[in-house]
């Protein structure tokens, strides 16, 4: 009986972890794990017009899957994410397709990191903090910056162009 009062606690315990991870810390810092649709994906990369050489960052890569593709275009591309098993995952899928050089995944949160290197910055995270990310983006642009943003609006850049609630913005010096 002690043997399945152990395991019953030890289920408990598991699930209460897993809630932790994979819910609530994602939904306080940005935004819960949702993979990016393919459909959606394609149109992200047609809006971030992609030149080899571009450097670029995900904020929040999940499964990693928009990073693969962006590497496989020529981009050198920085994914930043909070969950440690989806880095894990990410990590394991770039060495697989062999990007180790230009794909990399960050276990990090990507309100601790200057953007200001980035030439394109992709995210799909949740309304509630679009206004707070607009702010970050304006203030650490240091440059030209393509902004895609799958499903959120920001609520004062002008949107150049939409399609299927995926928006394209550009960040300069005029428009800070």
């Amino acid at each position: 009986m002690e043997w399945l009062l152990f395991v019953f606690i030890s289920l408990a315990v598991a699930f209460i972890f897993w809630v932790a991870v994979f819910v609530v810390f994602p939904l306080l810092m940005g935004a819960s794990y949702e993979v990016t649709q393919d459909d959606k994906m394609k149109k992200m990369i047609k809006f971030a017009r992609i030149r080899k050489g571009d450097k670029v960052a995900e904020l929040g890569s999940g499964n990693g899957k928009l990073v693969i593709e962006f590497a496989k275009l020529g981009a050198e591309i920085h994914g930043y994410e909070i969950n440690p098993f989806l880095v894990l995952l990410s990590k394991w899928k770039i060495n697989r397709e062999g990007l180790k050089e230009k794909a990399f995944v960050h276990w990090k949160n990507f309100w601790s990191v200057n953007l200001g290197e980035f030439d394109v910055v992709l995210t799909f995270q949740v309304g509630y903090i679009m206004n707070t990310l607009e702010k970050k983006l304006k203030r650490e642009a240091r440059k030209k910056m393509r902004v895609v943003s799958n499903n959120w609006k920001f609520p004062t850049l002008k949107c150049l162009k939409q399609e299927d609630k995926v928006y394209y913005y550009e960040i300069n010096s005029s428009n800070k």
